[in-house]
């Protein structure tokens, strides 16, 4: 009886809101990951072998009432989405998330020990006053380009995004305004804005410009100094009160038969007000710059008797340059760093290579933790070189293999930071479960430590998507 209650009260539910919006529509979505992980000489650098094993959870669950009616302006029908998405992020037998140098993941989200928290409260409206945007408001995943400039890493930004076409030339413009507090030092909060304009041609051509106004205390204009905990002033550090940087990069995004090819050149400019004794004048400068290149090859090599698919193999590389800083600039800060980069996939690090995880302006980890780049003191800035193939999948199971090679931009005697090595199979079904089982080996260089120490990483991943 009780049970028969409750499903005419839902089907009731469902009426009423199908009478009262017609057209909208709920869309559930839901996903859960488990990395079982393994991690040995974590602190790369002093010749430490210390060991790292736990489980690594993310999960999400999404809600998005869809095409809720806002009547006709202009001839335009107006409707609005509202979304709701939950993520929780955490590990399971072990507080190794939490220490260095996994501390810096674990910083990026409001929460870090699987309770639950908003990546997404937003509502977007289409074609508001008649016009061909969508406007969002309120706390939303946000990539700018490839995430070189910004991304919001899974945690969401809070703020206004809108995007919409140009009577020109097929074009389309994109503007947003988003506060977030900053994920590398301390309290404090960064305001960003920033526009991209898209042109697609033969391929595609994005111009994208970021404005960053900082205003915690920092310390700025000295290799590898930037402290990820705390604006502790150390020697050859410069503090700092607040700070403007502005970001400019042109990408292009080409499909062309077999070859798919993604590229971004940046520049960063910008001025921070010094404070403290020995402050270089009244004005340290920004002046950055970065490269990301990355192109694959699709090659058929022939059709599954069985399925009828194509079998691929796929060849690929990739380039990346960030600028480091240059420690005989007091008043300079060369190293190319924007605060809200992508760089984070849960409670793991997201760059090139499954350990070291490199991007153009930082790293896994060496012995100094204290350094926003993740490397020794005097070294600043990073260039990336992979090499990675894919043979054809044998009964569904796909086989990776990449190796990179990583070094300072800027540093002393030595720049070489490490090499590494990843193996991974995986298994997809359905596009819904995905079974990964990987292994990556990074051996490193002397400017990491001059014992030139190894580590490795094992994981055996379980995904699924709904």
């Amino acid at each position: 009886m009780l049970r028969t209650r409750a499903f005419v009260s839902a089907a009731g539910l469902l009426a009423l809101w199908a009478s009262g919006a017609s057209a909208a529509g709920l869309d559930v979505t839901a996903e859960h990951r488990m990395r079982a992980l393994s991690y040995q000489g974590v602190r790369m650098a002093g010749g430490s072998k210390e060991g790292s094993s736990f489980l690594s959870q993310s999960t999400r669950l999404g809600f998005v009432f869809k095409n809720i009616p806002l009547g006709e302006r202009r001839g335009e029908t107006q409707t609005m989405d509202i979304a709701v998405k939950l993520r929780a992020v955490g590990v399971m037998g072990s507080t190794t998330a939490f220490s260095a140098p996994f501390d810096k993941a674990a910083a990026a989200y409001p929460n870090a020990t699987y309770i639950p928290f908003l990546e997404n409260a937003a509502l977007q409206t289409h074609n508001l006053g008649g016009i061909p945007w969508d406007v969002t408001f309120g706390r939303q995943s946000f990539t700018q380009g490839s995430g070189l400039l910004l991304d919001d890493n899974g945690a969401g930004l809070s703020g206004i995004a809108a995007k919409g076409r140009l009577p020109w030339w097929g074009m389309s413009a994109e503007g947003f305004v988003f506060q977030a507090a900053h994920p590398m030092s301390g309290p404090g909060a960064l305001d960003v804005l920033g526009a991209t304009l898209e042109l697609p041609s033969e391929g595609t051509w994005r111009l994208n410009q970021l404005f960053e106004r900082d205003k915690r205390d920092q310390t700025v204009a000295a290799a590898g100094c930037r402290s990820a905990v705390a604006p502790a002033v150390t020697a050859g550090c410069v503090t700092a009160s607040k700070a403007t940087r502005w970001f400019s990069s042109l990408s292009y995004q080409l499909r062309y038969g077999p070859l798919v090819f993604d590229g971004e050149a940046a520049l960063q400019r910008g001025a921070a007000t010094p404070t403290g004794p020995g402050a270089p004048g009244n004005h340290i400068t920004y002046n950055g710059n970065a490269q990301v290149v990355k192109a694959k090859w699709r090659q058929t090599f022939y059709r599954s008797k069985t399925t009828g698919k194509k079998v691929e193999g796929i060849a690929r590389m990739s380039f990346a340059r960030g600028s480091g800083d240059d420690g005989g600039t007091p008043s300079t800060d060369e190293a190319f760093f924007p605060s809200h980069g992508k760089r984070f996939d849960g409670l793991e690090r997201e760059g090139f290579g499954d350990l070291f995880a490199a991007t153009p302006y930082d790293a896994f980890g060496g012995q100094s933790t204290a350094t926003a780049n993740g490397l020794q003191r005097g070294s600043s800035g990073l260039v990336i070189i992979g090499l990675g193939a894919t043979p054809p999948a044998w009964r569904d199971i796909v086989l990776d293999f990449d190796y990179y090679l990583v070094q300072a931009e800027r540093g002393g005697a030595s720049r070489g930071l490490g090499t590494e090595m990843d193996i991974r199979l995986r298994h997809d079904i359905r596009d819904r479960l995905t079974i990964r089982l990987s292994a990556a080996f990074f051996k490193g260089g002397a400017a990491l430590d001059p014992g030139k120490p190894s580590a490795r990483r094992y994981m055996l991943e379980a995904s699924g998507r709904f």
